[in-house]
């Protein structure tokens, strides 16, 4: 399975009075608007909806299923897979070693047969009793079965040793990657999170990475906002900060600067006074802590920097 994260919003407010601030507002406070990682989930293969097993709204955990899809050939490739990787981990039957034997030892008692008939031929031959082509018969007879000897027991010893460690490891890895093309096929959430668009129903047929669902990552919730360059010097990474919304007026939520951007935005083509340059801004990245699931993609937030004194 796979997903690509990527961030959501109804865009960005910047809510800073350059040289002052807004009546009611904390001088050492910004506003932005709350945002989530988005992930779009989708199988590497493909293939027909079976079932879905989740709504849009649903809230999921990790590893929870929402799609599975139809794998039947892929069932059943994986079980010849699980059989041949039996096979060969088993090795030869019993009774294939024993007939295997058998065949050596009677090819060896074939060839101590012949060899004694070569050993006489020799001797009928020297006695002159004997022509010379009917020694050379028997003689290559019993080196023709000498040698079946020596490759009948070559084949019972690869019997008793077994299947090659190869073709084992070979058998593993097919089976292996069968497993996870079936894995594949049941398509769960990452993480915790929110299902918010399901884009399939039972029948469509999907494309290899074809995204299914649409999940909020609302464990990761962050608000950007945009600080005037003086107060670099007082925000760090790591920093504590509070935040609060309009939904729970008084309450703070906790958060710490995650990120700050290297570079200004909304820059003046000419910075030439130091009233010019107040006005250049930069980006910081504020996680927030959600454990009680109050805060929602899309609300705004006024960050507070308790570490900066305007």
């Amino acid at each position: 399975m796979v997903f690509k994260a990527f961030s959501i919003g109804a865009g960005i407010t910047l809510i800073l009075a350059v040289g002052g601030c807004q009546p009611g507002q904390n001088p050492n406070s910004v506003s932005g608007t709350i945002e989530t990682d988005e992930a779009r989930v989708a199988s590497r293969y493909g293939g027909r909806v079976e079932k879905t097993l989740a709504q849009e709204g649903d809230a999921l955990i990790g590893r929870q299923e929402i799609v599975e899809l139809e794998a039947a050939e892929l069932t059943a490739r994986r079980d010849r897979a699980a059989a041949q990787l039996a096979e060969a981990e088993a090795g030869p039957r019993p009774e294939e070693i024993a007939a295997t034997k058998a065949d050596w030892e009677a090819l060896g008692a074939q060839a101590d047969f012949a060899n004694a008939d070569a050993r006489r031929a020799e001797e009928l031959f020297a006695q002159k009793t004997l022509s010379a082509t009917e020694r050379d018969q028997t003689v290559m007879r019993s080196a023709a079965l000498a040698k079946g000897v020596v490759a009948a027991k070559s084949r019972y010893d690869l019997l008793v040793a077994g299947t090659r460690p190869e073709r084992i490891t070979q058998a593993r890895a097919q089976l292996a990657e069968l497993d996870a093309q079936l894995r594949e096929m049941k398509i769960s959430a990452p993480t915790n999170c929110v299902l918010e668009v399901l884009s399939v129903k039972v029948g469509d047929v999907l494309a290899p990475n074809q995204p299914v669902a649409t999940l909020l990552l609302t464990n990761h919730l962050w608000v950007r906002v945009f600080v005037p360059e003086p107060w670099l010097g007082r925000i760090k990474l790591g920093d504590a900060v509070t935040a609060r919304v309009d939904s729970f007026p008084g309450k703070d939520f906790s958060g710490a600067v995650e990120q700050i951007q290297r570079s200004a935005e909304f820059t003046p083509r000419n910075v030439q006074t130091v009233g010019e340059r107040v006005k250049q801004v930069f980006g910081v990245k504020v996680r927030l802590d959600n454990a009680e699931g109050q805060l929602r993609a899309g609300m705004a937030a006024d960050v507070v920097f308790p570490n900066v004194r305007p």
